[in-house]
């Protein structure tokens, strides 16, 4: 039996691995509870973990003191598919992952592996269980070379397949990001979609977890 379907039903995918992921996640799961909301964090694959070591969802679901959940792991540090025949097990499927979302009472915030184009299968990427599952895309950008044209990439792909797209948070992931370098990558996105704000970078995940979700409470009104 599936779930009522909730407005408040996210993807958070990235420019590329490692780009503060999780801690927009978590952000945006803390500006929903405390809008109200009872938000799950979903991390969709998780890779690169053995079994029973804790990962993304447990780190993002406990940032933001809300429920969370692990779909699929895959011990080899790649992308799902290639994790997979790694392993010499099935591969991830959409629908697999669509029927598991669509179970879940409530807001949901889902965390990619890197990017939205990340292979799961042969066939299918994280953009295809944004659009099956009827998930709104927000992009953490890593302030660093390449950004711009990796965020570019990914606001084209969803608008050729039509995924809602809610904006951009750009992320200070290793250090303080130059201030023409900011104004620059701004400049570029503007008019292509929005802009959430600046995650800054901040040592203490706590901390950045709680000045990442004032980002989203405009959004998490509506």
């Amino acid at each position: 039996m599936h779930a009522a379907p909730n407005k408040h039903r996210y993807l958070v995918t990235g420019t590329d691995t490692d780009v503060g992921k999780t801690r927009v996640t978590a952000a945006l799961a803390l500006a929903l509870s405390s809008a109200g909301e009872k938000p799950t964090v979903v991390k969709l694959v998780q890779t690169g973990l053995s079994p029973g070591v804790p990962g993304d969802a447990v780190r993002a679901g406990k940032a933001a003191a809300t429920r969370y959940v692990e779909l699929a792991r895959f011990a080899k540090a790649a992308d799902p598919w290639s994790a997979s025949v790694a392993q010499n097990v099935s591969a991830v499927h959409a629908y697999e992952l669509v029927d598991t979302l669509n179970s879940i009472e409530g807001a949901i915030v889902a965390e990619g592996s890197g990017g939205i184009t990340v292979p799961l299968n042969p066939h299918e990427h994280f953009g295809n269980v944004a659009l099956q599952a009827k998930l709104e895309v927000v992009i953490a950008v890593g302030l660093r070379k390449g950004c711009l044209n990796q965020a570019l990439l990914t606001v084209n792909l969803c608008e050729s397949l039509k995924i809602p797209l809610v904006g951009a948070v750009l992320v200070e992931r290793w250090q303080p990001a130059e201030e023409g370098y900011v104004h620059d990558v701004t400049r570029a996105l503007q008019g292509k979609l929005r802009i959430l704000g600046i995650l800054p970078f901040e040592p203490n995940e706590t901390v950045s977890v709680a000045e990442g979700a004032k980002l989203f409470a405009s959004l998490v009104a509506q």
